[in-house]
């Protein structure tokens, strides 16, 4: 069956997703640290392209992998041929992966609100909050720790606060020290999220929300604020920059 297998090589996790043309077939996710779930998808799929995106310089074993089973792999960095610009000072030091959520939604916002500005919030190991603009400039954005190395902060780096997670309740004032923590990071980075949002807007006020990433269901299902939610919104990019380069190549 040809088609792109993209590829996302996250800081803990890796993340695939099969696509024919611009539709999306299937997805996965597994441990950095094994490369099953990767063969399979190979062996299920048989596609004929890899484009991969990694927040470090490589992984031994997935290039292993997808250098023997496909046809072509595209690598993705900010040297690449793709529908958007880069307005960043460093485009060197850009991560891959905020490239191709960019990218992801510039083609989404091209379908649903042509001449929209975009902010892309990308909750994971870190949040990301990236603008790009109507006609297609990426023009910067922040970083932040995301939620799990908020709680692990508090806890390495006081001498008695546990370590704790997200799952729980978040009562707006803490009754005992665990909600007290949960709380504090869980709201604060809503109201983070929300205090930037706010900010964008007044410059950008014709602007689209994207929310994406490992934490962002639970943005989802807490941040009181107009958005798109999207999943797969890197996939997404990253397929769009392999179709972007397929087309270019055969005209």
């Amino acid at each position: 069956m040809k088609g792109n297998l993209t590829i996302d090589c996250g800081n803990t996790s890796v993340k695939v997703a099969f696509f024919i043309g611009a539709q999306l077939v299937a997805t996965n996710r597994f441990d950095r640290s094994s490369t099953a779930m990767l063969e399979r998808m190979f062996s299920n799929y048989k596609p004929d392209t890899v484009t991969l995106c990694s927040v470090t310089e490589g992984d031994a074993e997935i290039d292993n992998i997808v250098n023997n089973r496909c046809r072509r792999v595209l690598r993705l960095s900010h040297n690449t041929p793709m529908p958007i610009t880069l307005g960043y000072l460093t485009p060197q030091t850009l991560g891959r992966d905020r490239i191709a959520t960019a990218v992801g939604a510039w083609t989404v916002a091209q379908r649903l609100a042509p001449g929209s500005d975009m902010l892309i919030i990308d909750a994971g190991t870190a949040v990301t909050y990236d603008l790009v603009t109507a006609a297609g400039r990426f023009v910067g954005g922040n970083i932040a720790p995301g939620l799990e190395m908020r709680f692990k902060a508090l806890h390495e780096h006081t001498g008695h606060l546990p370590l704790v997670n997200a799952q729980g309740a978040t009562p707006v004032v803490g009754y005992d020290t665990e909600t007290a923590i949960r709380s504090g990071v869980v709201l604060g980075l809503l109201g983070e999220i929300r205090s930037h949002i706010a900010d964008i807007r007044l410059s950008h006020p014709n602007l689209l929300v994207f929310v994406t990433g490992g934490d962002g269901q639970l943005l989802r299902n807490n941040l009181k604020s107009d958005f798109i939610y999207l999943e797969n919104l890197l996939a997404e990019g990253l397929n769009r920059i392999f179709l972007y380069n397929e087309n270019n190549e055969n005209q």
